[in-house]
């Protein structure tokens, strides 16, 4: 199945009802029409005659593409589809200007720059007043030794410029994309006000989390885009730093630190 929807850069969920004979693995995606690299969401679901999936879309682009194909035979047409909007569910957290200010450049950022070119040196993307400022690479490299890095993306601690890199943002839904920014925008500008090191690692997660989920953004999307950078290094670290951000999901999502709206 594959449809275009008039999201008309809206605000909503998307509950998607499917139902199939047997046992099935769909695979559901929803992308800005024509536009490569701007998945905003992208799901795998097991269906055993039929199951519920549900999408939330706190930012949108003018129109959609939807799709839903069995991943293991992509000409099946036996299922059913039944896509119901409802509104999105969002939470009473605190903002203040400089987040406000940041979401605007990485929201706009994270929803164009998988179809904009990068460059070795850099391409800048930034706020009016140039408080914030994102720098697209082809990809992150070592200062000293020139090596390309595996890092998504890093903020200078001092300049506060946060670099990114092209070839791993890509790969990555809009919510994943916002996710890491959101992270690196926290060591610098979160972290200090609340009495801990800019380099605080889980400060950065926790901070991160708390505007993201506030803003009715999917946590699968910020659990899958930490697994996959925790993958190439998993250290003891890392692996407390999963287990506290599933927790903290957890307790957000129990309206423990923001009430719904």
């Amino acid at each position: 199945m594959f449809k275009r929807y008039d999201s008309n850069n809206r605000k909503f969920c998307l509950n998607i009802s499917i139902k199939c004979k047997g046992s099935k693995t769909f695979r559901v995606w929803a992308e800005d029409y024509g536009k490569r690299n701007s998945k905003y969401t992208d799901r795998q679901v097991k269906v055993d005659g039929s199951s519920t999936i549900y999408l939330s879309f706190p930012v949108s682009p003018k129109e959609l593409f939807l799709a839903c194909v069995n991943i293991n035979d992509v000409n099946d047409k036996d299922f059913e589809l039944t896509i119901i909007e409802t509104n999105l569910n969002t939470y009473n957290i605190a903002m203040d200007s400089d987040t406000s200010d940041f979401l605007k450049l990485s929201i706009y950022f994270s929803q164009v720059c998988g179809f904009k070119n990068a460059s070795q040196s850099g391409i800048f993307y930034q706020t009016s007043d140039d408080k914030f400022r994102i720098k697209f690479f082809d990809i992150i490299r070592d200062n000293i030794s020139g090596k390309s890095m595996s890092t998504p993306a890093r903020i200078g601690h001092k300049t506060g410029i946060i670099e990114v890199s092209k070839v791993k943002f890509d790969r990555y839904t809009i919510p994943m994309r916002l996710m890491i920014l959101l992270h690196e925008y926290s060591h610098k500008y979160k972290n200090p006000k609340i009495g801990l090191e800019i380099s605080n690692e889980i400060g950065a997660d926790i901070n991160a989390l708390y505007i993201y989920l506030g803003l009715g953004f999917s946590k699968i999307d910020a659990i899958c885009v930490f697994a996959n950078v925790f993958l190439s290094a998993q250290t003891p670290d890392n692996l407390e730093r999963m287990r506290k951000i599933n927790d903290y999901i957890q307790r957000f999502e129990s309206q423990e630190y923001a009430k719904l709206n």
